[in-house]
């Protein structure tokens, strides 16, 4: 029997490049060959089929395994993903001005697919430039409570004369809550106490970000 085109994607790719080869196709390449008695783009198929490429991109190896995908192919898959992402991916570099609340979702926005809350502080230098970030804490899939105490130890430890607040949201909304904004006057006023100039609160989630001083409710 002859293959019929969509059996042959790599020479498809060959001939009219990656970006004319449909999401089967790509997914059905990485994974090579079928195993399980399933062809790789009946097993690509398959995987689609329970979730978006949006979804599958930021799954764990684990999760993308299942009929016609062991681990092994699904691993590839997962690196083929992370691949992508540090590809398309600028962040910040230590000593870039890192004000500007999109760079700030730039440099954390690993984050927005995480399972839990965290909470970071992007520690800045008097110019305004990357210093480091560093984790302060970590709660549950709806919440992550930390004290203003524990937000500025790593500004006044390091010596860092500005910072951005930032915290994620798994439901995907980087709308703030009654509670981030409480916290947000919060963190202002301590920081305020201890000398660090509190540059902006940021809320970083799949759709999107949230800006406390692009809304116009922080004034640097």
């Amino acid at each position: 029997m002859v293959p019929s085109a969509d059996d042959r994607p790599r020479e498809r790719l060959l001939a009219a490049g990656a970006p004319a080869l449909s999401d089967a196709d790509l997914l059905a390449l990485v994974l090579g060959s079928g195993t399980a008695g399933l062809p790789a783009r009946a097993s690509a198929l398959r995987l689609l089929g329970r979730a978006p490429l949006a979804s599958l991109a930021w799954a764990p190896a684990e999760e993308l395994a299942g009929p016609g995908i062991g681990l092994a192919r699904a691993s590839a898959l997962a690196a083929a993903f992370e691949l992508g992402r540090r590809a398309a991916w600028s962040p910040p570099r230590r000593g870039e001005r890192c004000l500007d609340p999109g760079r700030v979702h730039e440099l954390t926005r690993h984050l927005a697919h995480a399972e839990r809350e965290t909470f970071h502080v992007v520690l800045l230098d008097v110019r305004g430039r990357l210093i480091k970030v560093a984790q302060v804490a970590e709660g549950s899939l709806t919440q992550c409570p930390v004290s203003p105490r524990d937000a500025l130890r790593p500004a006044v430890r390091d010596g860092a004369h500005g910072v951005v607040f930032v915290h994620n949201h798994p439901s995907g909304d980087p709308a703030p809550s009654a509670e981030d904004a409480d916290l947000t006057e919060r963190l202002r006023a301590a920081a305020e106490i201890v000398g660090v100039l509190a540059r902006d609160h940021v809320i970083v989630a799949s759709g999107g970000w949230y800006s406390f001083v692009e809304a116009g409710r922080w004034r640097r």
